[in-house]
């Protein structure tokens, strides 16, 4: 099974939560078992959130936005004031922030800058899901157009859905030890995004992996992790490395090897941590050729990406990703976007950074 082609084109967009999500799921999960393992899900309950298409007026001209998960909503008007900035999940971009001021001097909404691509993307804001104001992202271009005075006319709105059921996806092959490796992806999607390169390349990736290793004899173990909800807040991984820790598992995982993005960007981004990972990563990556084909960005293996919370609880950890590209987290995300080449040298430099553990 390719799993770009079937969480893509067969699925779509696969917000958390969502029937398309566990629908995912399933098909890693059989992807998993095609190679003999053994998957088993781990559930967690999950406040999910539909939301609808933002509308924005700026001096009586639309202008594109895109939803902000988990916002409250907002049906009204006001002008624009620039309140700070924030910086940017990944890498030290910093992004302005607009207030909505209504008639009586409240900020009554928030206009947020695309941390990437070039449109307005949907995303979610620096707050966690209770405290998220109404909120829209407008794009890098059109954040530098906004002016302190200018008028707005915003609309958001979304359903917050209690109850919702997500699933880690967990396929070990076993090693003579008992520690292991985990390779991980996340498997979810932005609202309207099928995701073929955020993050279906990066799942293709890992059942790559698990094919290269399945059935060899090892001295620890590697572990297949497809992550759920990891565009609300690395969610599933918080949820996998929380129990690790509350049930002495933990102690257990070796290293972290996550692949996000993999198959479409202009730069190798090689984020790991601690600054020793880093090196040796780097070190692999010269040694595969790799630095001759792509410029090389790197960073810690935190914000933005699956193994923030890996590398934050002392696990040498390590993400790779081709970064940036215009069409993240749009609609235009599909598998016509997919280079084969990039997809195979991210999956070599995942394999070696796993041998280099076992």
């Amino acid at each position: 099974m390719n799993l770009i082609e079937a969480l893509a084109d067969g699925v779509g967009p696969r917000t958390a939560g969502s029937s398309a999500a566990s629908e995912a799921s399933e098909l890693v999960a059989r992807a998993f078992r095609e190679l003999g393992l053994e998957p088993r899900f781990q559930e967690f309950e999950l406040l999910a959130y539909d939301a609808d298409e933002p509308e924005l007026v700026v001096e009586g001209e639309r202008w594109a936005a895109g939803p902000c998960m988990y916002a409250h909503p907002f049906d009204g008007a006001g002008t624009v004031r620039r309140i700070g900035q924030q910086r940017s999940p990944v890498g030290d971009t910093m992004l302005p922030v607009f207030a909505v001021v209504d008639a009586g001097g409240r900020e009554a909404a928030r206009l947020l800058t695309s941390p990437f691509s070039t449109g307005a993307i949907p995303f979610m804001s620096a707050h966690v899901h209770i405290t998220t104001p109404p909120t829209a992202f407008v794009s890098a271009h059109d954040s530098g157009r906004l002016e302190d005075g200018m008028r707005v006319r915003l609309k958001v709105g979304g359903r917050f859905l209690p109850g919702r059921i997500e699933r880690n996806v967990i396929a070990d092959i076993p090693g003579r030890d008992t520690d292991h490796v985990v390779v991980g992806a996340h498997y979810d999607s932005v609202w309207r995004g099928p995701g073929a390169v955020d993050n279906a390349s990066g799942v293709e990736g890992v059942r790559r992996i698990g094919e290269a290793l399945a059935g060899r004899r090892l001295e620890r173990g590697v572990r297949l992790v497809a992550f759920a909800a990891e565009e609300i807040k690395l969610t599933g991984s918080r949820y996998y490395v929380d129990e690790a820790r509350l049930r002495g598992a933990f102690d257990r995982t070796a290293a972290m090897v996550n692949l996000d993005c993999i198959a479409h960007g202009e730069k190798l981004n090689i984020l790991a941590s601690p600054g020793a990972t880093l090196e040796r990563a780097t070190d692999i990556a010269a040694e595969l050729g790799l630095l001759d084909r792509y410029e090389l960005v790197t960073g810690p293996a935190t914000g933005g990406v699956d193994s923030h919370w890996f590398a934050e609880h002392g696990i040498p950890a390590v993400t790779v990703l081709h970064f940036p590209y215009d069409e993240y987290h749009l609609p235009e995300d599909t598998a016509a976007l997919v280079d084969e080449r990039l997809l195979g040298d991210a999956v070599e430099l995942g394999l070696a950074l796993v041998e280099a553990q076992l």
